[in-house]
């Protein structure tokens, strides 16, 4: 086997200043949006606690939630469409991460003047949306060639470095929230870190390959008709892909708001209750070494080949299980039994393993599949998915808030509807990677060959 020295001279130079610039970027957005929702409730929505406001106070708050979430993917196509055709990556990163750290400045400050923090959600939303799908592609970028095997091991560390912002920010804003200096504190710290991923950016700029989006665009040979079969492929497997994010992303809003009806004390420790997403960035550091380098290449020395569509479709169903245990967690809250919070971890560690199976794999099939003239703008369309799951939920939210359609599915039929919802999907997701023969990608062959070297 490899040495783990070996595995890291095989990146380039600029790899460490990309990873380390989305960590530092990570910890600032999931840090502002572990604290998010039950920020908005005490201190716009329902300030009083009065329980008569609660439920739509609870649905106004996921709905601005969903609604931000869905803005930063939205944008993404803006920002993948500006690095491809006008400015390249490079300075689409550069400049948009200036509006992420004003958005950011406006949280700090405006944490009492809901207009003004709402302002600071946008302004964060276009910085987000614009870094996002660039600093994603320029990790491949930085290759040679766009088939070395060593790009799918760096899109694991990538993601890696995503988890481990992920999860110091989600273990430490609660308890800034919590603190006497308050959301001030909280949402100021996470916008430090946010200068603090562009000046490392910055530093990295002499090891970049930048390039404009002129010589992006003729670089790409590949003829007109063969760029428009592989769109084609890429976005029919991404259009099964919203629903999967419009049951993941409610990890941070309605199952914060589940865990706070829970017994959290756990493991000898009593947990906030919105500190319990800790466990999913936790877990995908865990796991994420050991599907790549155990389990991936134990499944393919089996005879099981472990390929992109497959996971696609391992994500979707573990999907299912998962959702269906979140709704008997709340049909048990709802009969007026207090579980631990252990039940709810258990649903972490099923929704972070098809996380993996789904999200990962979007990364690496989104840039391999995507013609050279288009890989931030296709890059942009995986994200757009998160886009598409979240306005889903805030479309429901909103019904429910209104006392519409939704309303009645409260407790854990709201919980159950999504469950239903996903197994149409991933029913008609098998259907039609069948009925059109889409392309597959075999994205841990390499993995599997070098393990037993």
């Amino acid at each position: 086997m490899a040495s783990f020295i070996d595995r890291i001279r095989e990146f380039p130079k600029a790899a460490p200043y990309i990873v380390v610039t989305e960590t530092a970027e990570r910890f600032s957005f999931y840090g502002m949006k572990a604290i998010l929702s039950t920020f908005l409730i005490s201190q716009f929505f329902n300030p009083t606690n009065n329980p008569a406001l609660q439920q739509q106070a609870e649905a106004h708050s996921n709905e601005v939630t969903h609604l931000f979430v869905a803005l930063v993917y939205l944008l993404s196509i803006v920002g993948g469409l500006l690095a491809d055709y006008v400015l390249g990556r490079y300075w689409t990163i550069l400049l948009l991460s200036v509006v992420y750290c004003i958005g950011h400045l406006f949280l700090a400050l405006f944490d009492t003047n809901y207009e003004l923090f709402y302002t600071g959600l946008i302004l964060i939303a276009i910085g987000a949306g614009g870094v996002k799908p660039n600093v994603s592609v320029m990790v491949g970028d930085q290759f040679k060639n766009e088939n070395d095997p060593a790009i799918a091991r760096l899109y694991d560390i990538f993601y890696f470095g995503i988890n481990i912002g992920a999860f110091f920010s989600m273990l430490i804003t609660p308890v800034l929230k919590n603190s006497r200096f308050g959301a001030p504190l909280a949402f100021g710290v996470p916008g430090v870190l946010m200068l603090l991923a562009l000046l490392i950016f910055l530093l990295g700029k002499k090891h970049y390959k930048i390039k404009s989006a002129v010589e992006i665009r003729t670089e790409d040979t590949t003829p007109l008709w063969q760029q428009i079969k592989s769109v084609w492929q890429v976005l029919l497997v991404f259009s099964f892909i919203p629903i999967f994010w419009a049951l993941y992303d409610q990890n941070g809003s309605e199952w914060v708001l589940q865990a706070g009806k829970m017994d959290l004390h756990f493991l000898g420790i009593t947990w906030l209750q919105e500190q319990i997403q800790v466990i999913n960035a936790l877990l995908i550091l865990i796991l994420i070494p050991v599907f790549s380098f155990w389990i991936y290449p134990a499944m393919e020395k089996s005879g099981i080949r472990v390929t992109a569509l497959r996971k696609f479709g391992w994500g979707l169903m573990l999907t299912i299980v998962t959702f269906a245990l979140v709704a008997w967690i709340q049909t048990q809250i709802d009969a007026g039994v207090k579980l631990s919070i252990g039940w709810q971890l258990l649903a972490y560690l099923l929704l972070t393993v098809a996380e993996i199976f789904v999200s990962i794999t979007g990364l690496e099939y989104a840039f391999s599949n995507a013609p050279k003239s288009m890989k931030s703008t296709i890059m942009a369309m995986f994200f757009f998915t998160m886009f598409l799951g979240n306005i889903v939920v805030t479309i429901i939210n909103n019904n429910i808030r209104d006392k519409g359609f939704f309303s009645h599915y409260e407790g854990a039929s709201y919980f159950w509807l999504f469950t239903g919802i996903m197994v149409v999907n991933t029913l008609l997701y098998y259907l039609a990677i069948w009925a059109f023969g889409v392309k597959d990608t075999v994205v841990v062959e390499s993995i599997a060959d070098d393990v037993h070297q």
